[in-house]
């Protein structure tokens, strides 16, 4: 409150002494040095009097309104301080900016440098400082503009459902984020690891990105995608989708086969591009989508076991130049159903609900990197909430994934039925 009080009491003396100044600046140089009349004299002090009130009530509003911002940083001390052995170092205070209503976002500057981490730390609290403590809300604290930092305060909403009309040429849907719809171009897509425990919106995910895949067709005209290859060793869940320029495995010989065949077509498409001087293939994607995974490397042929796994690193390490993407689904990351070096070339990671640290460590990182994210902790998710990071920009983004009932499913599938 003191600080605060300093502050208002400051800036109002400033208003007043430029206001004061510019008055007299103008009054000397319409005026010079001809003689004052006193009606002229009283109009002037009039003038004066209307504007520093107007002024003044100005700031005492705009005080009234952002009170609670402005003394945010004095109030949990989130004050930026030079980094130096000199102590006659000026120390430049956070200063409160602005604050859009329209995003719920908080702006503050700091002439020297504004301490990011200082203010993710201080996460619980200041929500607790703004009155958001008893409401579902995230914060999202990043650096703006140069020697800025903006506090996004946001709400997912806990669960709602999925609306074909979202699906769009070119993109695929995975629901909403801080942002709104969170769409990834299909140019942009790098292979992608799912990682989740049962009942936390996999399956959700799976068949949301299906129908992306698959609305890109397009009824075969100006088709966005090559073809898609859909493994399921472990029931007929994706068979369901028995459409052209679609691939249906359910065997491990069969995941064997079409591996060394996607192989032979990188090696080929790298043969065109060099030809071409390309650096990325021209042509269109092809995606393979594999559901648990954990079958495969639970399967009891060693061999089988490690052909496939070594071809995976050979496809995830030259794949993305050529356009072959993979999404892989799994329950658990551990060397057990997926080894650590076929998991290392995999970019993007999505990450859902689990009780285990090892698959949050693996796939996000540390406790603390899922704390900038996210306040509640990843065994708490509710259905469908996410960490989705980024294989290009690591970026890490908090998404609520859609919720499909199982109506709507059938329904939706055999709505592509023009693809048969």
């Amino acid at each position: 409150m003191k600080e605060g009080l300093k502050l208002l009491a400051l800036l109002i003396g400033k208003v007043w002494l430029i206001v004061i100044g510019g008055l007299f600046l103008i009054y000397l140089i319409k005026n010079g040095a001809v003689a004052i009349a006193i009606n002229e004299l009283n109009l002037n002090l009039t003038i004066m009097f209307i504007l520093l009130t107007l002024s003044t009530l100005f700031i005492i509003g705009y005080y009234l309104r952002y009170w609670k911002y402005i003394l945010m940083p004095y109030s949990l001390k989130l004050i930026s301080q030079p980094k130096g052995e000199n102590k006659e170092i000026s120390v430049f205070l956070d200063k409160f900016k602005k604050y859009d209503k329209n995003k719920n976002i908080i702006y503050y500057k700091n002439k020297n440098a504004i301490d990011i981490k200082l203010y993710q730390d201080k996460k619980r609290e200041i929500i607790h400082y703004l009155g958001l403590h008893n409401k579902s809300i995230e914060l999202d604290i990043q650096p703006f503009k140069n020697k800025w930092v903006k506090i996004h305060n946001y709400k997912l909403p806990y669960s709602f459902d999925f609306d074909i009309g979202k699906l769009k040429q070119g993109y695929l849907y995975y629901g909403v984020s801080k942002d709104g719809d969170y769409y990834k171009k299909l140019e942009e897509q790098t292979s992608m690891i799912t990682v989740a425990e049962s009942g936390a919106g996999k399956s959700n995910l799976l068949n949301l990105l299906l129908y992306s895949i698959f609305w890109n067709y397009n009824n075969g005209i100006d088709s966005k995608i090559d073809y898609t290859v859909l493994i399921d060793l472990k029931g007929n869940e994706l068979s369901l989708y028995n459409y052209k320029n679609t691939k249906f495995i359910d065997n491990i010989e069969g995941v064997e086969t079409i591996f060394k065949e996607l192989k032979e077509i990188m090696y080929n498409r790298y043969k065109i591009m060099k030809e071409t001087g390309d650096k990325k293939f021209k042509g269109l994607p092809i995606i393979v989508v594999i559901d648990e995974v954990g079958t495969i490397g639970t399967y009891f042929d060693k061999r089988i076991k490690d052909n496939i796994f070594n071809d995976m690193i050979e496809l995830f390490q030259k794949g993305r130049a050529c356009k072959i993407i993979f999404m892989i689904f799994a329950q658990k990351c551990d060397s057990t159903n997926i080894p650590s070096n076929v998991l290392t070339n995999i970019q993007s990671r999505v990450l859902m609900k689990t009780d285990s640290d090892f698959n949050t460590n693996s796939m996000i990182g540390t406790k603390e990197t899922i704390e900038e994210i996210t306040l509640q902790e990843v065994a708490n998710f509710n259905r469908g909430r996410a960490i989705i990071k980024d294989g290009e920009s690591s970026k890490k983004d908090l998404i609520q994934v859609p919720f499909i009932s199982e109506n709507q499913h059938l329904a939706i599938v055999k709505s592509f039925n023009y693809l048969k």
